[in-house]
């Protein structure tokens, strides 16, 4: 099996695969780890990097070099971990693009896919590594056509993810992108009678927020936007004169006024600092607010019968004060934080706060060596 290969989520999960993976994000901010046997959490881990590393500014390879040096410490810990691990990647280097091919067999498909991608890939195509899945047939202009969704990620990007599961001797079994893990996670927490619904999934992490609108399950819009918890403490950097350390400190002690009456009693108390705190905060999640609905206008226009029924946010930033609150007066619908852990038991399950950071490594932990 070639493990440099992005694996994408299959249709429908199981937990009859014969061993259990390992799934590890590898974030800009922190190290989560879980490991899932049915319905239990066996084991999981939570460790956050030097504040610092989690900068754009930060040099890479320090931070990998610190990722690397967590997850050895936790498998040391932890002897009956796995040995087979699921990563994941975001950002620019990683492109999901949802076309419309001339029908063919998956077989057929795999030997013409780099030309058939190029087209849709702003890279040249001996720089990344390609997957695809088959969505469903479809008819346009009166042809038969597969919806497919295309993916691409910079071989260098995946192969410093690898790097890091060498050093520790796990054995990579799937790589997938986030907001592929993302749906994982979501099918994992599917309330029976919601098969129909629409969701808005929400990840805010540290450098990216990545969007996935999946409907019935299956995802029809995937986003990476640039806005996200580093944007907001460069703006308090800026604001404030502060260290980037200060800033992120400031981030997770203040919150965004969302009601008069909350912008009054802070007036009232002369607090002039939680104003230009949530002011600051507020300007960096207009941004963000645009490109939600960017997201959900698009897919409405691509699917004009069908709305958005549910909200859900996850990721580190899920824990700014007032988050939910302001999102869901922005977007006109409620917004809910997501809970990766909720219905599963297991001992000593992560506090509440640090749940919707594991939505990633959930997903990733649903998948199994063999998947496709």
């Amino acid at each position: 099996m070639d493990f440099k290969k992005l694996k994408l989520k299959l249709p429908s999960l199981t937990f009859l695969r014969a061993k259990d993976t390992l799934g590890i994000d590898l974030g800009s901010t922190s190290l989560k780890a879980v490991q899932i046997s049915g319905g239990r959490v066996v084991r999981w881990a939570y460790r956050e990097l030097d504040v610092n590393l989690g900068s754009a500014e930060a040099p890479v390879g320090d931070r990998f070099a610190a990722l690397t040096q967590m997850l050895s410490e936790f498998l040391a810990i932890e002897k009956k971990a796995p040995k087979t691990a699921a990563i994941s990647v975001s950002g620019n280097s990683v492109i999901v693009r949802y076309v419309k091919l001339a029908k063919t067999s998956p077989e057929e498909l795999k030997k013409t896919i780099q030309f058939e991608a190029e087209p849709y890939i702003p890279f040249s195509i001996p720089e990344v590594n390609l997957s695809f899945h088959i969505l469903g047939d479809v008819m346009e202009d009166g042809q038969a056509k597969m919806e497919t969704v295309l993916v691409a990620a910079k071989k260098d990007l995946i192969e410093q993810r690898l790097s890091v599961l060498s050093d520790v001797k796990l054995r990579p079994v799937v790589i997938d992108v986030d907001a592929f893990s993302l749906e994982s996670a979501y099918e994992l927490q599917r309330r029976e009678g919601l098969e129909s619904e629409t969701v808005l999934m929400i990840h805010m992490g540290a450098n990216v927020t990545t969007m996935i609108i999946m409907e019935n399950g299956i995802s029809k819009v995937v986003r990476d936007v640039f806005i996200a918890g580093n944007s907001v403490n460069k703006s308090l950097q800026r604001i404030f004169d502060c260290s980037f350390e200060e800033a992120e400190k400031l981030k997770r002690k203040g919150q965004i006024l969302v009601t008069p009456d909350e912008k009054e009693a802070t007036l009232a108390q002369d607090d002039q600092d939680s104003l230009q705190i949530s002011n600051t905060i507020v300007t960096v999640m207009k941004d963000l607010v645009s490109e939600l609905q960017r997201s959900i206008d698009f897919y409405l226009s691509q699917h004009p019968d069908r709305q958005v029924n549910r909200i859900l946010l996850s990721g580190g930033c899920a824990n700014i004060n007032g988050i939910t609150r302001y999102l869901s007066q922005e977007l006109n619908m409620n917004v809910e934080i997501f809970d990766p852990f909720e219905g599963l038991v297991g001992d000593n399950l992560p506090d509440a706060s640090l749940r919707p950071g594991f939505s990633v490594a959930m997903g990733l932990a649903t998948r199994r060596e063999g998947d496709s």
